[in-house]
């Protein structure tokens, strides 16, 4: 007798979960988004179960229909005969995905076939079994797709790719479901029998298990300990028994029989260990060799076979230039096995082409939820591409590498006759190049403008790439000291917050200063560019005078405060980590004393409660902020008149406030101008590194009328 039954799987597995469920008997096979439906007997879906590489779960309909409202939801699950499924001693587990109009939320879905489950059982036996999250007797799935429910047995319990051989893993392991659909494209099971297999990169070994399991006919759910059909009352004992004896014998003579080599390297012994762990479950380990080291250290002569890797991509931008050289490295070192195949899994193409090899074939594919290509390579003299002497004869950088050279030219000399370090190079220059570019002495930090979605993500990531390349060259800079972020709108003080945990710090020379910089960290540096020469004014203006920094960040104003000669200073910022920064950058220039002193403190308040008075106020708030620390929100466009009426109170009768802002578009308050001296210093504060397309703050000086 034939049955219905679906199989769930990554996007982009469609075709080759069909062909594998036909080659399990399936029939009327008929593929969705993410699902193929088939036909068969009961041995067909345990054969999936236990034989599926690509398939994350096998489902058995029991009931469906069109559904508009959580009522309709509920007299589905009620139209199923519950004990006919499981006994009321049992516990059940309900997975819900999908929406409509009317059934917004998943958990809401699951909750009502839940209850329709409960209700019919307390009504026919005047008791209900327990919902357990973790390890349920039952696994029950539901979908709404389209206006339509199902709801299923799931015959797989934890999702398929769980093979139960990895008991160890390292850093973001691909899934087993994954490598095998790779390993699949990329043509390894019609490899002849001896063909090596090779992972250069290997991680915990996935996928020189996956490719040893195939080339051994060992069953991926072998070794699994739970199925969600173990306690279901449909559940055929005697058939899945047989065809796990069936597997266990078919393993046993496929390990006898196997011929291949499988060889990885890994550097990181953690993850190394991780996969020798793998290896003991499956008694692979006298096949799977995995050596310790990169593979750029490998110099003894390799069989020939399939090269196949998922080298690292990035989870984040910053990452991007930092692999380049990995991949320039890996197709040096593919280009010495001519005569081998390879296949690459990437979501950046343009990392990819820094192996300068063609591909022949391209396969989508999604890590995770990263749209990736896994490229295919035959490794033949005609396919690797001639190396450039130097990206800066290339035709079509020309634009990019011209302006650059203009830029460096007028700005490098400068820069060393002022005693710079840390300026700005470029910034959105080009239209198609939307970057900004400072240099910070050794390194790089670029930040990119989000690019609208109109603009196809290939061509930002070649601009990108085109870049990164002509930088590290034309600036004679190591990729590693590039740094890329990408800069959107931002509010209130989100460019202050953590982008990373790296705590590297530097140092970098500004004007006979030193000031110490975060490139990773945070949106921004530790140290504002454009400030530079507010910060040079201010300097002149403290000679003996008391100074009050307020919203003071890392302090680079305090420290020009106390160079100029100032008696006393106060740096006033709600966060401990920019007080001690700031501490910091006094010591870095050896000014600390008992005279220059750090306050922790929402600045709006503290000012209305300060008694203090000062000879030279700066104020720099945030163009918005909704701060825990603070007692309510800040919006300087808002808000800008009442602080400053607060920071003038606590001028001496001479004193002067210098207030800035970067908010694009901010309108100063006239009326400030009715009852205060207000002097705009409009481009004056600009240094030449930002003379370009924007003004990047405003500035005014603001004294008490005489």
């Amino acid at each position: 007798m034939s049955y219905m039954f679906r199989a769930i799987c990554p996007k982009g597995f469609e075709s080759l979960l069909e062909d594998e469920l036909a080659s399990f008997g399936a029939s009327s096979t008929k593929q969705g988004p993410g699902n193929v439906h088939f036909d068969g007997e009961w041995e067909v879906a345990y054969r999936a179960c236990l034989w599926s590489r690509l398939a994350n779960r096998i489902l058995y309909p029991l009931a469906e229909s069109k559904i508009d409202t959580a009522d309709d939801l509920y007299e589905l699950a009620m139209s199923v005969d519950w004990q006919m499924q499981f006994n009321v001693k049992q516990s059940f587990r309900i997975d819900f995905r999908g929406t409509s109009f009317n059934l917004k939320h998943e958990q809401f879905s699951a909750r009502k076939v839940k209850d329709a489950i409960v209700d019919q059982f307390r009504e026919e036996l005047g008791a209900r079994p327990n919902v357990e999250l973790k390890n349920p007797d039952i696994w029950l799935h539901a979908t709404l797709h389209n206006g339509v429910c199902q709801i299923s047995i799931d015959l797989s319990g934890p999702s398929l790719h769980l093979r139960g051989y990895r008991t160890e893993q390292g850093i973001a392991p691909i899934k087993e479901n994954l490598a095998a659909a790779l390993l699949i494209r990329a043509g390894w099971p019609d490899a002849d029998p001896e063909d090596a297999l090779i992972d250069p990169l290997c991680g915990s070994g996935t996928i020189l298990v996956e490719g040893a399991m195939m080339r051994a006919n060992i069953a991926p759910g072998l070794y699994r300990d739970v199925y969600g059909f173990d306690y279901w009352l449909g559940h055929d004992e005697k058939l899945w028994a047989r065809l796990l004896e069936e597997a266990k014998g078919l393993a046993e003579q496929g390990r006898a029989q196997l011929k291949a080599s499988f060889i990885g390297f890994e550097q990181d012994k953690r993850t190394l260990r991780a996969a020798q762990a793998n290896l003991g479950k499956l008694a692979l380990e006298e096949f799977i060799k995995i050596k310790s080291g990169g593979f750029q250290e490998q110099t003894a002569e390799l069989p020939k076979g399939l090269i196949i890797s998922n080298p690292p991509y990035g989870e984040r931008l910053g990452d991007y230039q930092s692999l380049m050289p990995v991949y320039q490295q890996l197709g040096d070192w593919l280009k010495r096995h001519e005569g081998s195949r390879a296949a690459l899994i990437s979501s950046e193409p343009e990392l990819v082409r820094s192996t300068g090899i063609h591909a022949n074939k391209r396969y989508k594919f999604y890590n995770g939820k990263i749209p990736c290509q896994l490229y295919c390579f035959n490794l033949e003299a005609d396919q690797f591409i001639r190396k450039q002497e130097s990206c800066l004869d290339s035709a079509r950088l020309q634009p990019l590498i011209n302006r650059l050279k203009k830029n460096l030219n007028k700005i490098e000399p400068w820069a060393k006759q002022v005693d710079i370090e840390a300026y700005r190079i470029y910034d959105h220059d080009l239209p198609e190049y939307a970057f900004s570019v400072d240099r910070y002495a050794d390194h790089v930090l670029l930040y990119e403008s989000v690019a609208p979605k109109s603009i196809d993500e290939s061509k930002v990531k070649r601009h990108r790439h085109d870049l990164l390349k002509v930088l590290a060259e034309l600036l004679s800079v190591s990729p590693k000291n590039i740094i890329l972020k990408q800069r959107q709108r931002q509010k209130g003080k989100k460019q202050y917050e953590k982008q990373d945990s790296r705590k590297q710090f530097m140092q970098v020379r500004e004007q006979g200063l030193k000031f110490s910089v975060n490139l990773h960290d945070y949106l921004d540096t530790g140290l504002f560019l454009d400030h530079r020469k507010i910060r040079s004014r201010i300097r002149k203006l403290c000679r003996g005078k008391d100074f009050l920094n307020l919203f003071a960040y890392t302090g680079a104003a305090t420290v020009y405060a106390v160079a100029g000669g100032a008696k006393s200073s106060l740096t006033v910022d709600m966060s401990n980590t920019y007080l001690e920064w700031a501490e910091r950058n006094l010591n870095l220039n050896k000014m600390n004393s008992d005279k220059h002193l750090f306050k922790k403190a929402d600045c709006l308040k503290w000012l209305q409660d300060c008694q203090q008075s000062f000879d030279v106020i700066f104020l720099d708030p945030p163009s918005f902020s909704n701060s825990k620390s603070m007692e309510s929100s800040f919006d300087i466009q808002r808000d800008h008149q009442f602080l400053i009426r607060q920071a003038i109170k606590r001028l001496n009768t001479d004193g002067l406030l210098i207030f800035s802002t970067n908010r694009h578009g901010f309108k100063l308050d006239e009326k400030l101008s009715e009852h205060f001296d207000v002097h705009d210093l409009k481009t004056s504060t600009i240094s030449r590194d930002f003379r370009v397309h924007r003004t990047p703050h405003h500035c005014w000086e603001i004294k008490r009328i005489s």
